[in-house]
């Protein structure tokens, strides 16, 4: 038992140290930069419509007020604008702007807990959807583009929903936001036409699903296969529900340990190391050598009388 609490007292100062030092790593890193094993940083394909000096708005605060003064500026323009209607349209572009495609997961610098446990497991459960995590870096795949702009929405008032694609060949992420009595489809990742969809007053899914020449005309950059393949076959989320929950408690779960599990080794180590070192003194109280007593002899005690001078 003793040398069992040695090699496990020795197995959690080492863990203790290593995640101390990876937490110190997250501390004096930056967030932007990832690193994780055999993944490749996405890069820009001069394609779409990124600007690179959106950069600075890596938080989902930054963003809003972003687009909060670009409606400002529309309304100071003189020009009849409906909130409702022009608000979804500027943060949809602001996002396609903002990012460019490719998926952004966690790493050593942000969250290494979520970074290790994808790699026992799922590697998508590394896969950001915490919206402020997301905007840390200038990429994001489609579920993490219309998590942003759902979110920004969802808090100016509006309601939205998930829309869901499943082809034959891959899978897509997109949404829609309900105005003016009606459902309407955006997608910022794939950037489809907004002069096409706003001609039919930006329709939901449903419309375009069964107008194949409006859903061919608005993403005429793609192959028609590709698009016949992904759009026709979708389904809805749960209105203002955020689509990932079980991927958004994972994620802040693992980013708290990510800076607080040292303390749980050491605390673990300390009472282990209490333990080792009680057996211990236990064992040397029991190799102690007790000598017998040898009793007193009865010796008789003689008393002198006290004279005084």
């Amino acid at each position: 038992m003793k040398k069992l609490f040695f090699i496990l007292q020795l197995f959690l100062f080492v863990a203790f140290n290593f995640f101390l030092l990876l937490t110190a790593y997250q501390l004096t890193g930056s967030a932007s930069s990832m690193e994780r094993p055999s993944y490749h940083t996405p890069v820009y394909n001069l394609e779409e419509e990124f600007d690179p000096s959106l950069k600075r708005l890596n938080s989902l605060k930054k963003f809003t007020i972003y687009c909060d003064s670009l409606y400002s500026e529309k309304k100071l323009t003189g020009n009849k604008v409906s909130f409702e209607e022009i608000y979804p349209e500027i943060a949809s572009s602001a996002v396609r702007e903002r990012f460019y495609h490719g998926y952004s997961l966690y790493g050593f610098r942000n969250n290494f807990m979520a970074m290790l446990l994808s790699q026992v497991s799922m590697e998508g459960i590394s896969a950001i959807v915490i919206p402020d995590d997301i905007l840390e870096y200038p990429y994001a795949a489609c579920s993490q583009q219309s998590i942003v702009l759902m979110e920004l929405l969802k808090q100016k008032g509006f309601a939205t929903r998930k829309v869901g694609f499943q082809g034959k060949t891959t899978g897509h992420f997109c949404f829609e936001v309900f105005y003016g009595n009606g459902w309407h489809f955006y997608d910022p990742d794939m950037e489809p036409d907004s002069k096409v969809l706003n001609a039919y007053n930006r329709p939901d899914i449903q419309f375009l699903a069964q107008h194949k020449e409006v859903l061919l005309q608005a993403y005429a950059q793609y192959p028609t296969e590709k698009v016949l393949d992904i759009f026709p076959n979708y389904f809805y989320g749960a209105v203002n529900k955020f689509p990932a929950p079980k991927a958004l408690l994972f994620q802040k779960i693992t980013k708290t340990l990510s800076y607080t599990i040292w303390i749980a080794f050491l605390a673990v180590f300390i009472l282990v190391r209490r333990k080792y070192l009680r057996m211990n003194r236990s064992v040397v109280r029991q190799m102690e050598i007790h000598l017998p007593r040898v009793p007193a002899a009865d010796i008789p005690v003689t008393y002198y009388p006290t004279y005084s001078a």
